[in-house]
């Protein structure tokens, strides 16, 4: 029972003991015994309110870290009598620094059924939250029902695209390691090679002026690369908020350019759209970040290596 509550009461049965014993009529009696039973009478018209209370949390489902953003408390309550006030215990876990705190948040006199509170987005990650419990007070204030919760949110704070400390270029990372081969079919390829003709070859691969010039049939065979994927590797190094702006940074750059390939973090993410991106990236954001997990460089065009805001290709 809070002091001041307390103190409120005994001074109204203080008072109704005074108009007891000064008062002569029939009447002092039952304002006595009235201000002793007042509290007992709203606990039990209060009760109802204070079991049938539930609170739901909602939060968006990602922001740019560094924004502002709100955790929604949703208070339902179907009875007619509100409660005085509640105390509200909520945990914030961020899944991926691994940081936790707990907020003591107090409502009284709710005007609204929905209250916002801010959300620190410092730091990103995956923000868990979580009603640990909560404490309904009847409608004097004086009787406390304490109750589990149950609801939990998440939001994921995600970094802003940035590009690395040094300049990529990316024609020549790309092309650095590919090893093309002939096309299957023959047809159209951007890259190609020269080669004496031989039977089977269409007219059509024919290179006309050189073979005039060299008077044999030269071809114009078609190449394309013979180890196709790109690998995105997020080092250890990289567990700060740069390394994750420059993987996101880099990642929308290699859909921009129409380069499939693959994020290398915690588990393998196929990436290859803007929308895949943001979903690998809220996915490494879920879990603390480890060591890379293996995978075969066998068939790699190209490896991209992210420590904190550098990026290193071979």
């Amino acid at each position: 029972m809070p002091i001041l509550h307390l103190i409120g009461y005994l001074l109204l049965v203080g008072g109704a003991w005074l108009f007891r014993a000064s008062y002569v009529g029939w009447l002092g009696p039952y304002v006595f015994a009235a201000a002793v039973l007042l509290p007992l009478v709203v606990l039990l018209i209060s009760l109802p309110s204070m079991m049938g209370l539930k609170i739901t949390l909602l939060t968006p489902k990602r922001v740019i870290r560094g924004s502002s953003a709100k955790l929604t408390v949703d208070f339902v309550n179907r009875r007619l009598l509100p409660v005085h006030s509640i105390t509200l215990h909520l945990e914030i876990y961020n899944r991926y620094t691994g940081d936790r705190s707990r907020l003591n948040y107090i409502f009284r006199n709710l005007e609204s059924s929905r209250s916002e509170l801010p959300l620190n987005t410092s730091l990103c990650g995956e923000l868990e939250c979580r009603v640990l419990r909560f404490e309904c007070r009847d409608a004097l204030g004086i009787f406390a029902i304490r109750r589990k919760g149950s609801s939990t949110a998440s939001c994921t704070v995600m970094p802003q695209a940035a590009e690395g400390d040094e300049p990529v270029n990316f024609e020549a990372a790309l092309k650095a390691g590919t090893i093309l081969k002939p096309k299957y079919g023959g047809g159209f390829a951007e890259d190609h090679d020269l080669r004496p003709y031989r039977p089977g070859d269409t007219a059509n691969s024919i290179h006309w002026k050189l073979s005039s010039k060299l008077d044999e049939p030269i071809v114009r065979e078609p190449l394309i690369p013979e180890n196709s994927t790109i690998f995105i590797v997020l080092s250890r190094v990289g567990e700060g908020d740069r390394g994750l702006e420059v993987l996101r940074w880099l990642s929308r750059k290699l859909t921009e350019l129409d380069e499939p390939h693959v994020i290398v973090a915690d588990s393998l993410y196929p990436v290859g759209n803007e929308e895949e991106t943001d979903d690998a990236v809220a996915s490494i954001l879920s879990w603390p970040l480890r060591e890379p997990c293996g995978f075969d460089a066998n068939g790699a065009r190209c490896i991209f290596t992210i420590s904190a805001g550098e990026v290193r290709w071979q």
